[in-house]
């Protein structure tokens, strides 16, 4: 039961912002919006220690195998990169061979000033979350490799790593407890801001093909996979596709793969048949494994070209494009906008972007982030389920 009622209680959040959200005088919305904004700085600033204590408890559970692992995820992560950035163009120069785009228009402004919170508050960045996870690994791995030595015990290290487990394995449930229930309320507060600025409203008006043609080809291809690996089940597929509702939901109205790690590493534990495994992945490809924006950013990217009057780039001009674009995407910060924001030099200096075009595709990102995110959510749902299946492969052999 709680499995349906946390998906349907994010989408009435987000459907109540939306529908409704003009009804609630000025001071409302920017209180719920600044509410909203805390919640986040709270998860964000919590983030790196989750990060840690998820891959430290894995990394132990796992034992010596944590090191093939990583060796394992980066190239697979990689290469599934640089493939979906390769669909992206084939599905554009489909799109221009059936007429079904041919070119991007002008945002129209909103008349309304920017929802401004009625308060603010942030937190001082201690810890990456990239030398959170590489401390963890590393951490990790040498009390492993402690453990197994013969006056392990003598020295105490093996009781105080297992305590250390221990001890971060019960912060993660209680991090879990409270920030699930919080999240509805975050999703009503962000909803409440891309519905004043007019976001919504100017996505569905003006760009409405191509919304339907980004949802169709990179949500329709999640899901192909998703029925792959469900050995074309339909009801498998769909099991697999409720367990990760939850945190696709959580993504589209935080904008923020991060934010919905929480969800994300939930979906991954229901959805594998090793915990572990899912515990380790889900963390490191929440920044790096983008199926939305190598999609979405190389597909507009493409038709801009064509608006401004420049020609499509060959398919060696794109390639050279895309292995850096792919290379981009270890520095993508997990927060709005983030997507397109380490893009802008990529896009400068292989598709020969101008200022008027960097400015327009970096508009575009944002209004398209909360569909970019939910998808990045449910294709690292689609990774973690894959690397689990290989994994057990691995050892069956």
């Amino acid at each position: 039961m709680k499995k349906i009622l946390m998906p349907v209680t994010f989408l009435t959040a987000l459907l109540l912002a939306v529908l409704f959200g003009e009804l609630l005088p000025d001071c409302a919305r920017s209180f719920f919006y600044a509410l909203s904004l805390f919640i986040k700085e709270c998860m964000i600033f919590a983030l790196p220690l989750v990060i840690f204590s998820l891959i430290f408890t894995s990394v132990k559970k796992i034992g010596i195998g944590s090191v093939k692992f990583l060796l394992l995820v980066i190239p697979l992560i990689s290469c599934s990169n640089f493939l979906n950035t390769l669909i992206s163009y084939m599905l554009f120069a489909f799109c221009i061979k059936t007429n079904l785009i041919s070119s991007v228009h002008k945002i129209a402004e909103s008349a309304l000033s920017p929802l401004a919170p009625s308060f603010s508050f942030s937190f001082p960045t201690i810890v990456s979350n990239d030398v959170a996870l590489l401390s963890a690994l590393v951490l990790g791995t040498v009390l492993v490799l402690i453990d197994r030595r013969s006056n392990a015990s003598r020295l105490n290290i093996g009781k105080l790593s297992e305590r250390l487990s221990h001890f971060l394995e019960s912060f993660i449930k209680r991090f879990f407890k409270i920030l699930i229930p919080l999240m509805p309320l975050f999703i009503f507060g962000t909803a409440l801001k891309l519905g004043h600025d007019g976001m919504i409203s100017s996505i569905i008006s003006q760009y409405l093909t191509i919304m339907v043609i980004f949802l169709i080809s990179a949500y329709g291809y999640v899901f192909i996979q998703l029925f792959a690996l469900s050995s074309f089940s339909f009801e498998k597929c769909a099991n697999y596709f409720k367990n990760l509702l939850p945190a696709i939901v959580a993504g589209f109205g935080s904008m923020s793969s991060a934010v919905a790690l929480p969800l994300s590493i939930k979906a991954a534990e229901e959805n594998s048949l090793n915990k572990n495994n899912a515990r380790i992945i889900a963390p490191c490809s929440v920044n790096i494994h983008l199926v939305g924006d190598c999609f979405f950013i190389p597909f507009v990217a493409l038709a801009i070209l064509l608006s401004f009057g420049d020609s499509v780039p060959s398919i060696a001009t794109y390639i050279v494009f895309a292995l850096h674009f792919v290379m981009a995407k270890f520095a993508v910060a997990a927060i709005p906008g983030g997507g397109i924001i380490v893009m802008l030099p990529i896009l400068q200096n292989y598709l020969g972007f101008n200022s008027d075009m960097l400015g327009l595709i970096t508009a575009l990102s944002v209004l398209f982030d909360p569909f970019i995110t939910g998808c990045n959510v449910a294709g690292n749902g689609s990774l973690a389920i894959f690397f689990d299946k290989i994994t057990a492969r691995s050892k069956r052999c």
